[in-house]
C-alpha cells in the first residue's frame, strides 16, 4: 500500500475512533444529567488521551522505515535487523505501544529504534 492509501487508513481508523468517543461520551452525559464539570472533564480525559495516543503513534510511525544495515552511532559497525517489537513509549499524553524496526550492533550492543533511539525503559 502506499503512503497515500495508508494515510487515509489511518485517518480513517483516526476518525473512526474519534466518532466511538463522542458517542459514548454522549451517552454517559445523557445518564449522568447531574454531572459536575469537573466529572465530565474527568470522564472526557481519558478519551482524549486514548485519541491523542493513537494519533502520536500513526505521526511517530509513517516516519518509519526499514532501512538496510544502519550504521551504529557508537561504533561505525553496520547493525542488524532484530524485528518490529512492540515498544511503550511514555509521553505526556499516556503511554504509546508502537510496532518499529529494531536494530542491534553486535559489536558494541548499541541499538537503534528509528528514527530515533531506543525509548527509555521505565
Amino acid at each position: 500500500m502506499g503512503d497515500s492509501g495508508k494515510h487515509e487508513q489511518n485517518k480513517a481508523a483516526f476518525l473512526r475512533e474519534a466518532e466511538r468517543m463522542y458517542d459514548e461520551l454522549h451517552s454517559w452525559r445523557a445518564e449522568n444529567l447531574d454531572a459536575s464539570f469537573d466529572e465530565i472533564g474527568d470522564q472526557v480525559t481519558p478519551y482524549r488521551r486514548a485519541l491523542v495516543s493513537k494519533l502520536l503513534e500513526q505521526l511517530a510511525v509513517e516516519a518509519d522505515a526499514r532501512v538496510e544495515a544502519p550504521e551504529c552511532e557508537a561504533c561505525g559497525e553496520a547493525m542488524r535487523y532484530r524485528g518490529d517489537p512492540t515498544r511503550i513509549v511514555g509521553h505526556r499524553e499516556g503511554e504509546v505501544a508502537m510496532e518499529r524496526a529494531y536494530y542491534y550492533c553486535d559489536q558494541c550492543g548499541g541499538s537503534l529504534f528509528p528514527p530515533g533511539p531506543p525509548p527509555a525503559v521505565e
